[in-house]
């Protein structure tokens, strides 16, 4: 998992989450990403099996709203301004995290991997121990 705090968006791995279509199936997407925008929640997901009418690189995204402290409901974002926002601000944070390493504040690292868990990297504050610094390579 990766986080952009300062474009508010949380790039996520491996989290799935089981929605429920009108004739009540069950169906599981992968949450690729949450996205804060004009103070609200988004979720980027794509679906886990192929879905009619969606290419296999796309994604839905649905507001997130918190119903309790335990629930959340996620509901379909149709405002095509939103979506445009919502998604372009998904895509800043991608381009900042494909560019360098958004785990420490050293902006000379690179990295090799996709998992930024194990930490020894020597930058100040630490990041993901398995990449190098430019000068190091």
């Amino acid at each position: 998992m990766a986080e952009n705090q300062e474009e508010n968006v949380e790039l996520l791995d491996d989290e799935v989450i089981t929605l429920y279509d009108d004739k009540n199936n069950p169906v599981d997407f992968n949450e690729v990403a949450v996205v804060e925008y004009e103070g609200d929640f988004y979720a980027l997901l794509q679906p886990v099996e192929p879905m009619e009418g969606l290419g296999e690189d796309e994604a839905i995204i649905f507001k997130v709203v918190e119903k309790d402290e335990e629930t959340d409901e996620f509901e379909p974002v149709t405002d095509e301004a939103v979506l445009e926002a919502v998604f372009n601000e998904y895509l800043k944070a991608e381009a900042e995290f494909a560019d360098g390493c958004d785990c420490c504040d050293c902006d000379d690292c690179h990295h090799e991997h996709e998992d930024h868990d194990d930490c020894d990297c020597g930058c100040e504050g630490g990041c993901c121990g398995v990449h190098k610094h430019k000068d190091e390579e």
